[in-house]
């Protein structure tokens, strides 16, 4: 197969962000990832696998994730995106915290933080009334040392804060971000389980505890000094600390006075309907479902998640690794156009898999403790990318029947393939330490399996405990000229507004695919983009991918600019219960957008051919539709 070839934007991205001194080529990076990955094998298996490696990874049938594809061949690289850090609630704790942080950050890795085993706000700290910080300053504090951290090669550092639903710092959390000049480094999530669905359902009130200590909802009116009034919500054990907490939320704002401090029924509904207004609004917080987490990570029976990585695909356990490696699906589509070539697929499945478990092995480790939490598990993250062009090139509109019907035969076999090469793997190299195959066949996910490999995992044992993802892949997708992940190209043809000294310019931009049907003389209508897909669309395509993932997906729900948060507060409830994460994006929710959409009208498309015929038209892949997330740590 021939040796993947860049173009022009591609080369550029990978020569400023991945090439090692003196290579000018990305099959001159490949050669050094195979070499560096396949030193882990045996003698008699060097050579071979290091071939294997190598032609994948040429072709770019295989992506690994950015840090892998910067690190391999360098000295004392760590090689994994992203890790997670559940501090404890003491002064020790948090001081590791950040010293860890600080470790991790520096050698390119995100990090995912739960905050909330620290105390609220306001809270007695050895019997000093009202001292705790709360879990946002330790944010706060953390965000800080984060602006003077690079990772990797200029990038700052990527950063996840997530609070469960039931910690009484809840509400301020989610105030706070709403600020844009606060915690800048952190994209936020709120961890949410069965039972606050299952309220929210019910319309049941909602609890806020800590430390075994229930807390009540107040209502005050806050009067500020410049005579304005707002009607507040303030979590407390109590009608006095209420006040006492009203005045620490606001920013210490004590000339302000605070009337009728009244305990008020607080249901779940209007709760969520919060998170989903705040959402909608600003594009955060994300929703992590902790409980559904749990309940199918295949490691209940000796490990909890409590976190994810900054971009939400890898449930976490506190120090554990998130290792990538993404398949481009669009290289997958036969010659005709007319079926994916499954062994290929299949051929790069088992690839991959061997090659992030040989990953792992190689990677020079942050921390003593992240290697430990690795080798538990020997968690890896094996993605897509591409989905959306595999899609156009098969004819098929993304986020219909057809597309789903297609998407769930897909993954099927991805994961079906991937389970087979863990296998085989622990046949050869054995399973992971903590596996028992009773219980591991007894998790909720691995009892999805057909019979065959749950019978293969009892008589070999399965090398790593989970295997699959679904991962955002930015910068390596416009490397690569495909779409990002599992998400929908931008748009078929848009505007790509940018400044020139004191005027403002546009350009005509097409997606490569669009272009290619457009020279075909096709309508290329059924190329859609992510604001041509219906919100129910996008969770659908979510929905059927994560029935076929152990890990978790990184998918942004876009939104047009007058979406109504109450509205897909209720659609984000009927799919609460079916996906572990989600993430809406409000077209214009982050301000003046550089790229404006064009609808597939017979006039654009006209215009679009006149300027391909005279090569004023730019070409472009890549680009999300979204602001919130990437490619940690690439």
């Amino acid at each position: 197969m021939a040796i993947k070839q860049l173009d022009n934007l591609g080369q550029d991205i990978f020569m400023q962000r991945y090439a090692y001194p003196g290579e000018t080529k990305y099959s001159e990076r490949c050669k050094a990832m195979a070499k560096h990955v396949a030193s882990s094998e045996s003698e008699d298996e060097i050579e071979k696998q290091e071939k294997r490696f190598y032609d994948a990874l040429s072709t770019g049938d295989l992506v690994p994730g950015g840090r892998i594809i910067y690190g391999a061949g360098r000295i004392h690289q760590n090689l994994l995106n992203c890790y997670a850090i559940e501090p404890e609630d003491s002064v020790e704790s948090i001081g590791k915290t950040i010293q860890d942080m600080y470790r991790i950050s520096c050698g390119g890795g995100g990090i995912g933080f739960n905050f909330s085993k620290i105390r609220p706000k306001g809270d007695d700290v050895a019997n000093v009334k009202n001292s705790a910080p709360g879990s946002v300053s330790v944010m706060q504090m953390i965000n800080e040392i984060g602006n003077h951290v690079k990772a990797g090669k200029n990038r700052r550092t990527a950063l996840m804060a997530q609070l469960n639903v039931d910690h009484p710092d809840l509400l301020e959390f989610l105030h706070v971000k709403l600020d844009l000049s606060q915690l800048t480094n952190f994209n936020i999530s709120v961890a949410i389980t069965g039972k606050f669905i299952e309220a929210c359902e019910n319309n049941d009130n909602w609890e806020f505890k800590f430390n075994n200590k229930r807390y009540k909802v107040y209502q005050t009116n806050r009067l500020s000094s410049d005579g304005t009034s707002e009607v507040i919500n303030i979590v407390a054990l109590s009608q006095e600390d209420a006040l006492e907490r009203a005045k620490l939320h606001h920013l210490n704002l004590w000339n302000d006075t605070f009337e009728d401090v009244q305990e008020v029924n607080f249901k779940a509904i209007d709760l969520w309907d919060r998170l989903w207004e705040n959402a909608v609004k600003s594009g955060e917080p994300g929703i992590f479902n902790l409980s559904l987490t749990n309940r199918y990570t295949n490691m209940s029976y000796f490990l909890k998640m409590n976190a994810t990585n900054p971009c939400g695909e890898i449930p976490l356990d506190s120090y554990a690794n998130c290792c990538l490696g993404h398949i481009n699906l669009s290289n997958m589509v036969n010659e005709e156009g007319s079926d994916l070539d499954w062994n290929r697929l299949a051929r790069t499945i088992r690839t991959g898999i061997r090659f992030l478990d040989n990953v792992l092995t190689v990677n020079h480790y942050p921390l003593e403790e992240c290697k430990t939490a690795g080798d538990r598990s020997r968690r890896i993250g094996l993605g897509t990318m591409g989905l959306h062009h595999m899609l156009i090139k098969l004819r098929i509109k993304y986020g219909t029947e057809k597309s789903i019907e297609f998407i769930d035969r897909l993954y099927t076999t991805i994961r079906n393939e991937s389970y087979l090469s863990s296998v085989y793997l622990s046949r050869e190299r054995g399973s992971f330490p903590e596996f028992n195959y009773k219980k591991y066949l007894n998790e909720e996910f691995a009892k999805t399996l057909p019979a065959r490999i749950r019978m293969l995992i009892k008589e070999h044992g399965i090398r790593n405990a989970v295997m699959l993802t679904a991962a955002p892949t930015g910068t390596i997708a416009m490397v690569h000229n495909v779409s990002t992940g599992i998400e929908p190209i931008f748009a078929p043809m848009y505007n790509r507004r940018y400044r020139e000294g004191n005027t403002w310019k546009s350009t005509l931009v097409l997606d490569p695919l669009f272009k290619d049907e457009l020279l075909k003389g096709n309508s290329g209508r059924h190329v859609v983009g992510a604001y041509d897909i219906t919100p129910e669309q996008h969770m659908s395509v979510q929905a059927c991918i994560q029935k076929y993932i152990d890990n978790a997906i990184s998918k942004t729900i876009n939104l047009p600019s007058d979406a109504d948060h109450e509205q897909v507060s209720r659609m984000a409830l009927k799919y609460a219960p079916y996906l572990k994460g989600m993430t809406v994006y409000r077209a214009g929710s982050k301000g003046l957008e550089p790229l404006e959409a064009l609808p597939l009208t017979d006039e654009n498309i006209a215009m679009a051919k006149e300027l391909i015929a005279a090569e004023q038209v730019e070409i472009s892949v890549g680009v999300e539709a979204c602001t919130v997330g990437g490619e940690c740590g690439s």
